[in-house]
């Protein structure tokens, strides 16, 4: 994996290249001026531009860098099917998955199957063990899934006939050895195919569509006040402007530093209109202290139904998700699919840049990572069209 410089450094130059238009601009005014550029003045200004950049440089032992992930497994998800579309997070340092849908083997010879079994992978030293979690209210995929110090907000979703409109809190209790349920307010609307992240204490839920159809894709961006639970009244679910692009199912949303505060980034996806699918690689940021949407660099390619977590402090990490190069053929190629692009990408707010991450042993689309004492999980998801898989990832950043 490519080591990446410190964002110090990247925020650093960033500022010492405004500082030195702003000196260019200044001595060509003062030339205008016919006062030269030796002033006082413009002197102090030139010496605090260089002792901001040296403390910037000097920085650098605090920098986030590493040189590669480490790939390893944990115990296997206990159908040896896998699953798509689970709700997956932490909590009480446990591993959570919940629902989600596959295909029975032979998969082109069968329907789809949903889910509602909740499973949980209990951590005690070096070991781990899945337990029986019992069971959601229904079967239920492809909806999002936020993990809070609460528990694991589990949003919407759907079952073979339904898109659903249901929140709950899931919460793993060791002691009694099972998983509580609690009712959430409902979202706006029934949304499947969104992505949503936390920033402080507001969920945000971005993307997905309404109905079983794509072409229900919507312009959704939608807010929920963790710490308003005391207050029926303010408990309920915000309709915020959505970013000016188009409507989408299947993005990526995750949070990260801008340089300045946490953002909300609403990346890649897909639409329908009419009869023609776009596969979707823009980007864009939502800054929550003043609400407005910034368009930033679009991805290198498509990567939609991808995983996005954020790693350190100024980088997004794009760990998997589909190009749409073979969307259209997926039924004629069959098990000869050969699966999705095994390249990761890292995405910098500060900057504005992409780059790649490096080649990963295998692409899990429709999924949702999670962070794992200090370890980033990729739990089960699916490979190609209608093939899941059982492994769950544990990846740790290596020096």
């Amino acid at each position: 994996m490519t080591k990446w410089p410190s964002p110090l450094i990247f925020r650093g130059m960033k500022q010492f290249a405004a500082n030195l238009a702003f000196l260019d601009e200044s001595a060509t005014l003062a030339s205008l001026a016919g006062q030269g550029v030796g002033g006082d003045g413009l002197w102090n200004k030139l010496f605090a531009i260089y002792l901001c950049f040296t403390c910037t440089i000097g920085s650098i032992q605090a920098s986030e860098t590493w040189n590669r992930l480490e790939w390893n497994t944990l115990p296997p998800f206990p159908d040896e099917l896998g699953v798509a579309g689970p709700f997956a997070g932490v909590h009480n340092n446990s591993l959570i998955l919940a629902g989600g849908a596959n295909f029975p083997r032979p998969v082109w010879d069968h329907d789809k199957v949903w889910h509602n079994r909740i499973h949980v992978l209990i951590k005690k030293g070096n070991d781990y063990t899945w337990r029986d979690g019992g069971l959601l209210p229904r079967p239920t995929a492809y909806g999002a899934a936020v993990s809070t110090s609460d528990g694991i907000v589990c949003m919407g979703g759907n079952d073979k006939n339904n898109t659903l409109d249901d929140v709950y809190l899931l919460r793993w209790d060791p002691k009694a050895g099972q998983v509580t349920l609690t009712g959430y307010p409902r979202l706006p609307k029934p949304c499947a195919y969104g992505q949503a992240t936390v920033v402080g204490n507001i969920i945000y839920l971005a993307g997905g569509q309404s109905d079983q159809g794509l072409e229900t894709a919507m312009r959704n961006f939608w807010a929920l006040d963790l710490a308003k639970q005391k207050d029926a009244d303010a408990f309920v679910w915000r309709e915020l402007p959505p970013w000016p692009g188009s409507a989408r199912a299947f993005n990526i949303t995750a949070h990260q530093q801008n340089g300045d505060h946490d953002c909300v980034y609403v990346i890649s996806g897909r639409r329908k209109t009419g009869d023609e699918v776009t596969f979707l690689k823009d980007v864009w940021e939502f800054s929550p202290p003043t609400h407005q949407w910034r368009r930033c660099a679009d991805a290198p390619r498509c990567r939609m139904a991808g995983l996005g977590i954020d790693i350190g402090h100024h980088h997004l990490l794009i760990l998997g998700g589909a190009d749409g190069s073979l969307f259209h053929e997926a039924d004629a190629l069959k098990d000869r699919h050969p699966g999705f692009p095994k390249e990761a990408l890292a995405y910098h707010p500060i900057t504005d840049t992409w780059t790649s991450a490096g080649p990963i042993p295998q692409n899990h689309v429709t999924t949702i990572p999670v962070w794992w004492d200090g370890k980033i999980i990729i739990p089960s998801g699916e490979l190609r069209p209608r093939v899941r898989s059982a492994t769950i990832w544990c990846l740790e950043l290596v020096e």
